[in-house]
């Protein structure tokens, strides 16, 4: 029990500190009331285990349907003085307030468990951040969520020390993961495409060695497109265009910038890249994108399909070009030629 219990104090803690570190405020007041109930859950009497099923879903319930903002809110400050309530009336509270708490969880779970009727009323809060993270693919939202889920079941579980730790256990600990993949996501991932970003491209470059190829694909006229059809439409083909290389590219992708992508190709995939890009560009010119072009009135227009092309340019690692910089280099050019070639193309440097 001692280790279990060290575990779910240190997890609690650590999903707290983390959701302060990364500004996630809603995973910071679900880890405020998680770390509050391990501390009923390891330490606390009676008095505490069963104000930890009368407040903790409520208050966990409220944090998921608030709207995620500024910590300085009055929202914020409305829920932490919502939280100092709790553990005021869990401390000098009248025992006949708290039974009735009691009563009116078994009334949303009908039995003689009150740890089923929390129950319910936490994985009603998981539904919130679960809706929420369909609508808007947030995944502050969908960890939130999770971490709920392992809520419940504690609180389903709350007169089973041991099994309830776990689940607490597993709460923090799903909070802890969940942050951390989201802080790698916003360091290596680009949020628009979906592809590595330029960060995750340099540590790729550092890594190469033997065999390898490196192509740079650029949209073309971008520029104009969106001059003509504004950003949001622009952004709209950069993540179609990402799309297809994710797709057909044979290599790994990535977001070099603006409009320019770039991929990779080690060893044995080397030998068909020219194959997978001609593949790539013939994609790209096929794929008929549906937007909404910005009208000379500033508002979107009607819905209309429209295509793009790309040009391409590779160049394969050799005695002369023995860096991925200068590979880079080479492909750049490449590409260039491309360009100049009429646009739409693949020419290897």
């Amino acid at each position: 029990m001692t280790t279990l219990s060290w575990s779910a104090g240190v997890l609690a803690a650590l999903s707290f500190v983390l959701a302060i570190g990364f500004s996630r405020h809603r995973l910071l007041l679900v880890a405020t009331v998680l770390g509050a109930v391990v501390a009923a859950r390891v330490d606390g009497g009676a008095r505490a285990l069963q104000s930890s099923l009368a407040f903790a879903p409520m208050l966990w319930l409220v944090a998921a349907v608030m709207p995620e903002a500024r910590w300085r809110t009055r929202r914020n400050a409305g829920w932490l003085l919502l939280f100092a309530f709790a553990l005021l009336m869990s401390l000098h509270a009248p025992a006949h307030v708290i039974d009735r708490l009691d009563r009116f969880l078994i009334g949303l779970w009908p039995g003689n468990d009150p740890g089923r009727g929390a129950m319910a009323m936490v994985l009603l809060a998981a539904a919130c951040c679960l809706l929420r993270w369909i609508l808007r693919g947030a995944m502050a939202e969908l960890t939130a969520s999770l971490a709920l889920l392992a809520a419940a079941l504690a609180l389903a579980v709350w007169h089973d020390a041991s099994r309830a730790l776990q689940s607490l256990a597993a709460s923090g600990g799903v909070v802890v993961l969940g942050l951390l993949y989201g802080a790698y996501r916003m360091a290596f991932v680009d949020a628009l495409s979906g592809l590595r970003n330029r960060r995750a491209l340099d540590e790729a470059l550092e890594k190469l060695s033997g065999r390898y190829a490196i192509a740079m694909v650029d949209i073309d006229h971008f520029k104009s497109f969106n001059d003509t059809h504004g950003h949001a439409a622009g952004d709209v083909v950069l993540r179609e265009v990402a799309a297809r290389l994710r797709r057909h590219a044979g290599g790994a992708p990535y977001r070099y910038g603006g409009e320019e992508f770039c991929i990779v190709f080690e060893d044995a995939a080397v030998e068909r890249a020219d194959d997978w890009l001609e593949a790539v560009r013939a994609a790209i010119e096929a794929r008929a994108i549906r937007i909404r072009p910005i009208g000379r009135d500033g508002k979107p227009g009607k819905p209309r399909d429209v295509k793009v092309t790309a040009s391409i340019g590779i160049a394969e690692r050799s005695d002369k070009r023995k860096t991925p910089k200068e590979v880079i280099t080479a492909a750049d050019k490449a590409l260039y030629k491309a360009k100049g070639a009429g646009r739409n193309r693949v020419m290897r440097g």
